[in-house]
């Protein structure tokens, strides 16, 4: 009777079961010697930094894109959301550039265009070998080896380059940059202040990624792609730079990055033309959910009577990394903010789980 249970159970269940899932003698570690196996943990670290590194780029490039189109909608006060969502019909999109596109280019190209929502047609890559990028390029991404041309045209560069490529890259594009374009830097190898100086520019971020070995004994799971590891919200809040599981993260990041990110708003938005005013309204609605308690305020930015003329300075991101400020203390000491942050991080990649429940797993296909 129990066996009739059983096939009758089967001929009705066609979800086909894979019988090899987490056999041991089939997993990647079986075939490894003890003196390899001491290795492991740099297998661990360096996915853990990819996932990380593309997860908060990913995030920046979502808020930048995101505060445009307040600021288009700053008209129409009636119409104004803390959640605009980003589509095909964005008024005013980020133009997003890559510089450099090998595994970490590729996988940041990928994640722009799977939970930052960035249109195919604002994204380009420079690369040596556009060729092979047939991929994005039937996306629609134009790829192409003009590094020139990209950083003129893009709002937002991200710079993923090996170390020792990146000196010839900078004398190439430094007299090209645009003043209200933000660098991003992959290039864990130069400091901010050598990409300060060799890219003539302080409108710089680059994320401040360590480990230490308490973290590296952290639970990690490599065997998922970049985009597949970030639909687990476990992981995503790992790789938040605010978030309540830190003690469990591989990979550590700088609450200072957090802060960067809020002064890289601001130069956008001032860049803009907006007053400070204004400027303070996108960086909560965009960054901060409209929260309506504990806001930053133009005293935590600038000095009384620094700027008489109603606008923010352009901030030195190169400069802020290096000193505490009082946004520094304000975030840190404010339970708000720091939640509001969280949530704002956390929800973009909410938001391509419910689209991806509602439309199928074929959804970025179409």
């Amino acid at each position: 009777m129990a066996l009739m249970k059983r096939l009758q159970k089967s001929a009705v269940d066609i979800t086909p079961i894979d019988i090899t899932h987490n056999l041991e003698s089939l997993q990647f570690e079986s075939a490894l010697d003890d003196a390899e196996k001491q290795l492991l943990v740099l297998r661990k670290r360096s996915h853990a930094l990819t996932v990380t590194a593309c997860a908060q780029a990913t995030f920046v490039a979502n808020i930048l894109h995101e505060a445009r189109q307040i600021k288009k909608q700053m008209k129409s006060p009636q119409k104004m959301t803390a959640k605009i969502l980003q589509d095909k019909d964005a008024r005013d999109p980020l133009k997003v550039g890559i510089i450099g596109c090998g595994r970490l280019g590729s996988q940041l190209a990928h994640c722009l265009l799977t939970y930052g929502r960035v249109n195919p047609k604002d994204l380009k890559v420079s690369t040596r070998r556009p060729e092979t990028l047939e991929y994005l390029q039937n996306k629609g991404v134009d790829c192409f080896h003009d590094n020139i041309k990209l950083v003129s045209i893009s709002q937002l560069v991200f710079i993923c380059v090996l170390p020792s490529h990146i000196q010839v890259v900078a004398e190439e594009i430094k007299v090209h940059i645009p003043t209200h374009t933000i660098i991003y830097s992959f290039v864990a190898a130069h400091s901010l202040q050598k990409l300060k100086q060799i890219l003539l520019t302080n409108n710089i971020l680059k994320p401040d990624l360590s480990w230490n070995t308490e973290s590296e004994q952290n639970s990690w799971d490599c065997s998922e792609n970049v985009n597949t590891a970030l639909e687990n919200p476990v992981t995503v809040e790992k790789t938040c730079p605010f978030g309540n599981l830190m003690s469990e993260r591989v990979i550590l990041t700088s609450e200072k990055f957090g802060e960067l990110i809020i002064f890289a708003i601001l130069n956008m938005c001032t860049s803009l033309r907006l007053n400070k005013s204004d400027c303070l309204s996108i960086l909560h609605m965009a960054l901060f959910g409209g929260i309506s308690e504990d806001k930053l305020q133009e005293s935590d930015f600038i000095k009384k009577n620094q700027d008489a003329h109603g606008i923010f300075p352009r901030f030195d991101l190169v400069k802020i990394s290096q000193i505490n400020t009082s946004v520094q203390k304000r975030v840190s000491s404010s339970e708000q903010l720091r939640k509001a942050f969280i949530n704002r991080y956390t929800m973009m990649f909410e938001e391509y789980l419910k689209r991806k429940a509602l439309l199928g797993p074929d959804m970025d296909e179409s």
